[in-house]
């Protein structure tokens, strides 16, 4: 057979020849010195713990957060799931839009809140639409727990940074 252009000249080392044989032995001692070195099993054991003893709503997104976090900021409030991380970042829009303090939002707060921070684009029925999905039980202002359960259901499938995003929007 003849050789063909994409054969290695004779003689030539390719670089996969180049490699070394990493035994089982190596790569398992290798792999306990790098967990060791970096904690990795108490980590794990902790991480695991606290699943198991808090059982979040959400066992990934609280993975998630108390890696990129800690897990004090992962902790998830039992009824809607937020992580604390995300609730208290939600408890301070929400404080912006309670101008009164008075612990609710009416629909008028609502609408003044959107004409000032760009949503203009949204008629009265749009802005209806959202009150309603905001207050379920027909009331007429919109709670915190009401607040913070409306947008752990928008924000559950979101990724850290675009929640930030999306606060960040909400607080401009």
């Amino acid at each position: 057979m003849a050789p063909s252009s994409l054969d290695p000249p004779r003689g030539a080392v390719r670089d996969v020849d180049k490699l070394l044989a990493v035994t089982d032995g190596k790569l398992a001692e290798d792999g306990a010195a790098y967990m060791e070195k970096h904690q990795i099993n108490a980590m794990l054991g902790e991480l695991v713990t606290n699943l198991v003893t808090l059982q979040p709503k959400d066992p990934l997104q609280y993975i998630i957060d108390s890696v990129e976090f800690s897990p004090e900021f992962a902790r998830q409030d039992p009824e809607t799931g937020l992580p604390e991380h995300r609730r208290s970042k939600l408890e301070d829009v929400f404080k912006l839009l309670d101008k009164e303090g008075l612990g609710s939002v009416s629909f008028d707060g609502l609408q003044q809140y959107s004409a000032k921070h760009g949503g203009g684009t949204l008629g009265d029925d749009d802005l209806q639409s959202m009150f309603t999905d905001f207050a379920p039980s027909g009331g007429t202002r919109i709670t915190l727990p009401e607040f913070l359960a409306y947008f752990a259901k928008v924000s559950r499938t979101m990724p850290n940074p675009t929640f930030a995003t999306l606060v960040a929007d909400l607080m401009a």
